[in-house]
């Protein structure tokens, strides 16, 4: 994310090799008190924050180690284990808890038994399992160049077919698209208003890419100022940003009624954790026809399974099990120098830590009936490669598509293993409750790009939303909205 104005620039710490760090722990308690000293943070650890949370480090002792990664991750917005309270984002607050419990030996988690998100009174526990729902369908959610709004990018990357093997494969295995907004959904510029430009613009991109008819779900991405806001949100400020998400998901569903709208990535990580006291983003999922909760993490190597297998079954909850959770996984993670998301997660890692994790995911209503993950789906971003490479513009086709195809052959590899993991998670003989929601169904060819746009027609008879002025900034949009 991007930082908002108001915060002091810091460069990013290079961490120390193993040796240095080795040298550094007998005087690293005095250190670290200094650090919170001299930021002038009261040494008070919050109740709610446990040595388990300030364990940032994936060893079992709260040390140096801890302390400098999250300093190295600070003043970023995420949802990792350098935000220790959960607050959404790292701060001197993080270094305070691990001061707080520093020296302490954490004893390692013990896998949880998958016993239900919650009691099924008057069920028999040996009776069949009742599912609400279909099996969980794999999703094609890869933002290839072509669908990009920036007209070179677009044209390039149809003239150079980019991912042609990845679209061909999930083509010929019923692995369907899953339509992306991207910039802002209905508030197409991400201004924090909806403006007639605005709603006319999403209407066109409904009419591109998602046709009448059409059941199947549809990502919002609405990544602007108060993406940011709603990680420190009031009660009021909440409700107020909620109205406006709720809006614009009114004026999608007038125009496609039977599509299942709802917003990437909500709700966000730190507020699905149990010592999470910020405002409730239930009214905005419930409303919704679709949620789209991320399991991002930055965390290789280490185990991240149970907290988002957690994070997944705490949004099946929020939603009661009416609302259809379609898990978003991206298998990259940063270099942590230069913060980039230049690397891939080692593929049993990622199939461990977010898609099985998801696909494991559980949540038994008052009727007995267990609820999964409507589906899951792989996001990853083809123009990481322009942003990393500094002589994109000296490269010939020729070298560009072979470093497309790079990325291309390992995604092909991944809804390989992906497409068979799904297949694990068929109930086959297993009762499915009535009810049940349609299958994403498969979206047709899309038509060529910048061909003329129709006239401005529907407008006035579509326009449902309230149109309000909003106060907005030059920041805060996040690192994956101001890319795409």
């Amino acid at each position: 994310m991007a930082r908002p104005t108001g915060l002091h620039a810091i460069e990013p710490l290079r961490l120390p090799k193993d040796n240095q760090m080795n040298s550094m722990k007998n005087g690293a308690h005095v250190a670290a008190v200094i650090t919170v000293a001299l930021l002038g943070v009261p040494d008070v650890a919050s109740s709610e924050v446990t040595p388990q949370h300030a364990n940032v480090h994936p060893d079992n002792t709260i040390d140096i180690l801890d302390l400098l990664q999250i300093v190295g991750s600070m003043h970023e917005y995420c949802e990792c284990p350098e935000d220790v309270n959960g607050d959404g984002q790292v701060n001197v607050t993080d270094i305070r808890q691990v001061i707080m419990f520093w020296g302490q030996t954490v004893d390692p988690i013990e896998p949880e038994t998958d016993d239900g998100a919650s009691e099924i009174p008057d069920v028999d526990q040996h009776a069949e399992t009742v599912y609400a729902g279909p099996d969980p369908v794999l999703l094609d959610g890869i933002y290839y160049d072509a669908l990009s709004r920036n007209r070179n990018r677009a044209e390039l990357g149809i003239e150079l077919e980019q991912g042609w093997r990845t679209r061909a494969h999930n083509r010929e295995y019923g692995i369907d698209v899953l339509p992306y907004a991207y910039g802002g959904g209905v508030d197409y510029n991400a201004d924090m208003t909806y403006s007639a430009t605005d709603l006319q613009r999403f209407e066109d991109w409904l009419d591109e890419h998602v046709p009448n008819g059409y059941t199947g779900p549809v990502v919002l991405d609405m990544e602007g100022e108060w993406w940011v806001r709603m990680s420190n949100a009031t009660e009021s400020e909440m409700a107020e940003i909620i109205d406006f998400y709720i809006q614009g998901l009114e004026y999608a569903e007038a125009l496609r009624p039977n599509a299942k709208f709802g917003y990437w990535g909500l709700p966000k990580k730190h507020m699905t954790v149990d010592h999470y006291t910020g405002p409730s983003m239930a009214r905005l999922l419930q409303a919704s026809g679709a949620i789209f909760p991320d399991t991002y993490e930055t965390n290789p190597g280490r185990d991240d399974s149970t907290r988002l297998k957690k994070h997944v079954e705490r949004c099946i909850e929020l939603v009661r099990g009416e609302v259809p959770v379609y898990t978003q996984m991206f298998p990259r993670h940063r270099n942590a120098e230069t913060r980039q998301w230049c690397y891939y997660f080692d593929e049993d890692e990622f199939l461990r830590d977010q898609a099985r994790a998801s696909l494991d995911a559980r949540w038994v209503d008052a009727r007995g009936r267990t609820h999964r993950v409507a589906g899951i789906a792989v996001w990853d971003y083809y123009n990481y490669v322009r942003l990393y490479h500094d002589d994109w513009h000296d490269l010939s086709n020729r070298e560009i598509s072979t470093l497309w195809n790079e990325i291309d052959a390992r995604h092909v590899e991944l809804y390989g293993a992906l497409r068979r993991l799904v297949s694990e998670y068929a109930v086959a003989g297993d009762a499915v409750a009535d009810g049940a929601k349609p299958a994403v169904r498969e979206l047709p060819a899309r038509p060529k790009r910048f061909a003329q746009r129709r006239p401005a027609q529907k407008l006035q008879k579509t326009q449902s939303v309230k149109r309000t002025v909003r106060t907005t900034s030059s920041s805060g949009r996040g690192t994956r909205g101001k890319t795409r």
